[in-house]
């Protein structure tokens, strides 16, 4: 193992990696924003800082305004612990309908501080109460690390379909560094 190779290990060990994306993608059935709101769902964070959460959405009712949605990350489980924070964007036009596969829409939320272990809530709105949009979601409770919650409640057998995307540590990225150099340096001969 070379000088560099060693150095890159030995720093990345000083530093945990991060876990990986957390990711719910078997729901088909779709539940209207408008209709729920807030709808969200709690999980476990696996990561210090995130960079991007998304929820599958799809369109219901075509001709129905395209306005923005926001989704705001809460420290907790439920709507009432403190706004880590929101971010609202236009989603596009033309979403599949619920006969077809949903699409996850990230939302920006670069700067976001976690603390691993801790359970967060993300919740979706919609602006002016638009029927247009729904989250996707699954009945069978296959994220372990959370559930679905409404505005009705929490619904401990359903889970939406999202994903939350870390922010890769150094440590992850010097490991990643490390695998390469050896091919980097044959290719180099």
């Amino acid at each position: 193992m070379s000088k560099w190779t060693m150095a890159a290990v030995v720093m990345a060990a000083g530093t945990p990696a991060f876990a990986g994306v957390i990711l719910q993608d078997v729901g088909l059935a779709d539940r209207q924003i408008a209709a729920f709101e807030p709808i969200g769902q709690t999980f476990k964070a696996e990561d210090v800082e995130i960079s991007a959460i998304a929820f599958a959405f799809s369109d219901i009712n075509a001709g129905a305004p395209n306005q923005a949605v926001t989704l705001t990350l809460y420290a907790g489980a439920g709507f009432g612990g403190a706004v880590v924070k929101s971010v609202s964007r236009l989603l596009p036009a033309v979403l599949p309908s619920p006969l077809l596969p949903p699409e996850f829409i990230d939302f920006d939320f670069t700067g976001s501080v976690l603390t691993v272990g801790g359970t967060y809530t993300i919740a979706a709105r919609v602006a002016q109460g638009s029927p247009k949009v729904a989250v996707v979601y699954s009945g069978a409770n296959p994220y372990a690390g959370g559930t679905s919650i409404d505005a009705g409640g929490v619904r401990t057998r359903d889970d939406l379909n999202f994903r939350v995307t870390p922010v890769p540590t150094p440590a992850a990225l010097a490991l990643a560094a490390a695998a390469c150099l050896p091919r980097a340096r044959r290719q180099a001969r």
